[in-house]
């Protein structure tokens, strides 16, 4: 029979475990999008709706998972603070798959050319992918200095975003009225993955706070 202690533990390290499988979904779901932006495969964007609901599960299992750890077990301040750290990241994760399911949406509802769209999609997806990696390899090792050189990575994600946004913004302006419309739709698309960049942040912040307890702004 397992002690109170080994049981409060095992309980800990599936709630941990919960969160690392929801940012896999969330990665997979930001891959998908990559692929509907190659193939054009509309049903791989119903893939990434449907599969949001898994994601969504995830988040409200961890969420009763770590409100009842709290009320069973009483935990001291550094497993609070895991506990507490496993619940905004999952908040974090399932904005940032709503994000994907946005940019889903979008391609089931485009009936224009958007292959211009498409290309900042792409520059801008892959870079938020590497981003997602990095920053939950950094919450399962629990490792601050990861955490912070994925945060920097944000800055590049921002400044390639402005970059993707002054060309649509011109292509707006100098293009035929349908070419005009994907652009300024475009925008709209883009500004997700740029959020979602945000929320990756707001990660790095929680494994810091998880590590030494410490709140910081990273934004």
């Amino acid at each position: 029979m397992l002690s109170n202690r080994k049981r409060f533990v095992n309980e800990l390290e599936d709630l941990n475990n919960k969160v690392l499988d929801m940012g896999s979904e969330v990665i997979e779901s930001f891959n998908n999008l990559i692929k509907v932006c190659e193939t054009g495969d509309l049903e791989i964007a119903k893939e990434i709706i449907e599969n949001d609901k898994m994601i969504n599960e995830i988040e409200v299992s961890i969420n009763v998972d770590g409100y009842l750890i709290i009320a069973r077990q009483c935990p001291v301040a550094s497993d609070l603070r895991r506990i507490i750290t496993a619940l905004k990241i999952s908040n974090d994760l399932e904005r940032i798959a709503d994000y994907a399911v946005n940019i889903a949406k979008y391609f089931l509802k485009t009936k224009h050319d958007n292959s211009i769209v498409v290309e900042s999609i792409i520059f801008l997806g892959k870079h938020l992918i590497k981003m997602l990696e990095g920053i939950m390899e950094a919450f399962d090792k629990e490792d601050i200095e990861l955490a912070l050189l994925i945060n920097e990575q944000d800055e590049v994600l921002d400044d390639v975003y402005k970059e993707e946004v002054k060309k649509l913004i011109n292509i707006g302006k100098t293009s035929t009225d349908e070419e005009s419309e994907e652009a300024i739709r475009g925008l709209l698309v883009i500004k997700q993955i740029e959020r979602a960049g945000d929320h990756v942040t707001n990660v790095a912040e929680n494994i810091i706070y998880l590590v030494n307890g410490k709140r910081v702004e990273l934004n």
